[in-house]
């Protein structure tokens, strides 16, 4: 298995980097960017879709349950498990943002 700075060492030798410690820090700030916008774009196509936010989806689907409960129907039944679908895919993303401000921030990125 390589070592660090033997990885590194073809990036530096082609110019890309001044040394290792610069190398390493660009290359997490770029990765930690990368995850920071793929769950914000997430979060911003769930927003489009459903003109709210993930808190009035929430309340949104609630309502929607309570309807089904009272009033069983196959179609809005699946409508109902397709948003709690996109309601999962919401929490996790908003979780990983989250995660991932604090990488940013914690490593000074």
């Amino acid at each position: 298995m390589m070592t660090m700075p033997e990885m590194i060492e073809p990036f530096i030798q082609r110019g890309l980097f001044a040394d290792v410690d610069t190398a390493v820090a660009e290359m997490a700030r770029n990765y930690t960017t990368q995850h920071i916008q793929q769950y914000q774009d997430t979060i911003n196509r769930l927003q489009a879709h459903y003109g709210m936010t993930y808190e009035q989806f929430l309340t949104y689907l609630q309502v929607r349950a309570d309807i089904l409960a009272q009033n069983p129907d196959p179609a809005l039944n699946e409508a109902v498990m397709q948003e709690e679908e996109d309601a999962l895919e919401w929490k996790i993303a908003q979780d990983m943002l989250h995660n991932w401000l604090s990488i940013q921030a914690e490593a000074s990125l």
